[in-house]
């Protein structure tokens, strides 16, 4: 816990060129107060506080007996975390302006299917597996029920084989369908297939199936009002990540790089 708080509170030490030689200013220590308090709800005791001094102390010292040893040098979780920080502070300096009512319309409307309600369907099925007879057979088997059935049937499922999942399905979306059916024939006829009968055969990763699709309901859109923190939350996101590249794009322009692990055409 005191590490996460140090953490937060990163180093403010005013120090010489003497890398041994420590000020704990007031202006630190009040800061590690705050901190405390922050994370804590209630200022630290005076005990407490002198406790944080001196776990900060065994860091910093640590640390810079580890610079002066080098140890920051050619080690990838150090790197990682100093373009962390970069990177939190380009974001600091480049933080997007709230959007007006217009902007967020606008937005919206440039990205209005990622809000919309997807597509549910209520179906129940009839399972064909493939055998040793191959799956030609499995597929004149669904024709043969399929010709026979009654039109006032809505489900029939121990007229197939048996199925490792449900057989009736109620209100469930695409990407709940391919989740289950894979990226298929079947699946895709959930959504394209006349309602109010039977259909197929169609096959989906399993085998073969026969169709009742019961009812589906379309996508729907909702209004502006309905997503509108969705909307905000994402439209400042793009607008973040359009920063971070720009402000990254002007930086890379301070660097020339010399790619010498490229051979060149003689």
């Amino acid at each position: 816990m005191l590490g996460f708080l140090l953490f937060l509170v990163g180093r403010a030490y005013q120090t010489r060129t003497d890398v041994y030689r420590i000020e704990v200013t007031p202006a630190h220590v009040a800061q590690l107060s705050r901190s405390y308090a922050l994370q804590f709800g209630t200022p630290p005791d005076a005990a407490t506080l002198d406790q944080l001094v001196q776990s900060d102390l065994h860091d910093e010292m640590l640390f810079r007996q580890g610079r002066a040893l080098k140890l920051d040098q050619d080690d990838e979780i150090v790197r990682r975390r100093v373009v962390q920080k970069e990177q939190f502070l380009m974001q600091n300096l480049h933080a997007p302006a709230e959007p007006t009512d217009a902007q967020l319309s606008a937005y919206y409307a440039a990205h209005a299917d990622k809000y919309a309600a997807p597509s549910r369907a209520a179906f129940s099925h009839i399972f064909f597996a493939v055998g040793p007879d191959g799956d030609a057979a499995a597929q004149a088997r669904a024709k043969a029920v399929l010709a026979k059935i009654a039109a006032d049937v809505t489900r029939a499922p121990e007229r197939g084989d048996a199925f490792p999942d449900l057989y009736d399905f109620s209100a469930f979306e695409p990407e709940q369908v391919e989740r289950l059916f894979g990226h298929t024939e079947f699946a895709n006829a959930v959504f394209t297939a006349p309602t109010g009968h039977w259909s197929g055969p169609f096959r989906s990763a399993y085998g073969w199936h026969l169709l009742y699709l019961a009812n589906r309901a379309a996508a729907t859109r909702p209004p502006l009002a309905d997503v509108r923190d969705r909307v905000r939350s994402d439209y400042l996101q793009d607008a973040q990540d359009r920063a971070n590249t720009a402000s990254f794009d002007t930086l890379a322009k301070r660097f020339t790089v010399v790619r010498t692990d490229r051979k060149t055409a003689p």
